[in-house]
């Protein structure tokens, strides 16, 4: 009856202790899943870079409109039409990344490309006479990029940071025949010494994430009016037209409405063939203006799928930080699991032990003790009967 009585309370005890260790180890399983923010830092850092590359944008606009302007040289207008149109594709792809600190560097380094280019032999031969003045604007911008950059990066790391831009301008030069810049991000991975899975850890809160793409559409949106206007008065340009031919085009189209109005009312025995006349010369204006259209329209369609690239990339960047962040926290806490497991198993096999051991050294003495009393009873009672007996 004893030992039953005692395996039920070991089986109690066993119990409540499995239950106490468990619901103790709760609190070694939450899980955070909040989105990690930006910094202070790096908020910052994204919106000094839009801002400086709208300054930028309106710089060099200034710029090359100014060239257009005060120049008869068709060449150099082209130039200058390529320039500001090559200048705003870029800026639209440097500086609205996910992370404000490779939008950052790959502004930078494209700034040191164009200004590396500006100073060239090749560049004199592009810009002609105005070579010197594109050269200022080009390093108006560099200098206006680095001073912005000094303010997130100590001295040390702002050199670094300057050297590694410098390095990728001079080793990735732009051209007159290709004024692309290619993206950074791999060369800078490298240069920060940094798995690509742990370059760029975070991309914001749902809000940031979306401010950026806000800011990033409505860049793109005045970045695709001009580029219609600017690619048209390009093509215009390449076809042989200036503004004062398509001015004097347009009052020779107003001087045959007023002369074919004139037939109408004065002869009308004439007035086919003037219609005749004046139809073969619309048809082959609107057939001009046809084309021209066509071709813009499909510059805007290869432009909007550009940004659809654009913003599938972007998801696609997110989507993977995502799963990755989600397997990490999957992997930790099953690794929490076991060892809360182990622990649990380890207390409860030390108190097991410890229970055991009082038990036996209880049931010991329980057995031992009334024979130890009956033994010095005995030689008590004994003792006291010699006595007597003696007596």
């Amino acid at each position: 009856m004893i030992k039953i009585n005692s395996l039920h309370f070991i089986k109690r005890i066993l119990l409540a202790s499995a239950f106490g260790l468990f619901f103790y180890s709760c609190s070694l399983l939450k899980i955070d899943t909040a989105q990690e923010p930006l910094s202070r830092q790096e908020l910052n850092m994204r919106l000094l870079t839009q801002s400086l590359v709208t300054e930028a944008t309106n710089r060099l606009e200034f710029a090359a409109d100014s060239i257009i302007s005060s120049t008869t040289n068709t060449e150099l207008q082209k130039h200058a039409y390529r320039w500001k149109i090559e200048t705003l594709n870029t800026f639209k792809n440097t500086a609205f990344q996910s992370s404000p600190k490779l939008s950052l560097m790959d502004t930078w380094s494209y700034m040191l490309q164009v200004r590396n280019f500006m100073v060239t032999d090749e560049a004199l031969d592009y810009f002609g006479r105005y070579s010197d003045y594109v050269a200022r604007i080009s390093q108006e911008n560099v200098n206006d990029i680095e001073k912005k950059a000094r303010q997130f990066f100590n001295p040390k790391d702002f050199e670094n940071h300057r050297a590694f831009a410098l390095k990728y301008a001079t080793e990735n030069p732009i051209t007159a025949t290709n004024l692309k810049h290619n993206p950074i991000r791999s060369e800078y991975v490298d240069f920060l010494k940094v798995p690509d899975s742990l370059a760029f850890t975070t991309v914001g809160t749902l809000s940031e994430v979306m401010t950026n793409f806000s800011d990033k559409l409505t860049y793109s949106t005045d970045a695709a009016g001009k580029q219609f206007k600017w690619n048209t008065e390009l093509l215009l340009k390449e076809k042989g037209f200036d503004s004062l031919q398509i001015k004097d085009l347009m009052a020779n189209i107003e001087v045959k409405i007023d002369r074919l109005s004139d037939i109408a009312e004065n002869t009308p025995d004439k007035l086919n063939d003037a219609l005749q006349s004046f139809s073969n010369d619309m048809r082959y204006l609107f057939y001009g203006l046809n084309k021209e259209i066509a071709f813009v329209s499909d510059r805007m369609a290869l432009e909007r799928q550009a940004i659809d690239t654009i913003i599938i990339r972007e998801r696609i960047a997110l989507d993977s930080i995502i799963l990755r962040e989600r397997k990490a926290v999957a992997i930790e806490a099953g690794e929490i699991s076991v060892r809360v497991v182990e622990e649990a198993m380890t207390h409860i096999k030390d108190l097991t032990g410890t229970f055991i051991f009082y038990s036996v050294l209880m049931f010991a003495l329980l057995l031992i003790l009334p024979f130890l009393l009956g033994y010095f009873a005995g030689k008590i009672h004994q003792k006291n009967k010699r006595h007597e007996n003696k007596e």
